[in-house]
């Protein structure tokens, strides 16, 4: 990851081939495997695992669903759907500047006027926003 940009979020594709989209600020990388791959992927190169991000989190924030994980203090990513659900995101909640409801679906902004719009509800994102920022407030005091 370059210094200039930080990453926006990470979705999955659908098609014929398994993709995983990882949206930075200035450019996207895409990931030839699952998103779960591609994560464990980032986390090892940030020398973290995967599932003991996973434990800290469920710890601190005594949460079981759609847990937050600390990567850095620029990055705390957090899904906004289930594991089985056909495509998921994992949102950057250092990178959020604002949220809007759009009926049943949700508009996260984030800086360079990047922006998308998620199938999920305001309050979920918004929970998970929070609770992402808790997280980084957790481990860094």
């Amino acid at each position: 990851m370059t210094k200039l940009s930080k990453v926006l979020y990470y979705k999955n594709v659908l098609g014929p081939e398994t993709l995983t989209l990882c949206q930075y600020t200035t450019h996207q990388i895409t990931y030839p495997t699952s998103i779960n791959q591609a994560l464990v992927y980032v986390l090892e190169s940030h020398q973290l695992s995967f599932q003991m991000q996973l434990k800290q989190s469920k710890s601190l924030l005594k949460i079981r669903k759609l847990v937050p994980i600390f990567i850095n203090e620029e990055t705390i990513i957090f899904p906004i759907m289930h594991q089985r659900s056909p495509i998921k995101y994992y949102i950057n909640a250092c990178a959020i500047n604002g949220l809007t409801s759009k009926s049943s679906k949700t508009i996260i902004y984030f800086e360079n006027s990047t922006f998308i719009t998620v199938d999920a509800p305001y309050i979920l994102i918004y929970k998970k926003w929070q609770e992402s920022l808790t997280l980084s407030h957790l481990l860094n005091s």
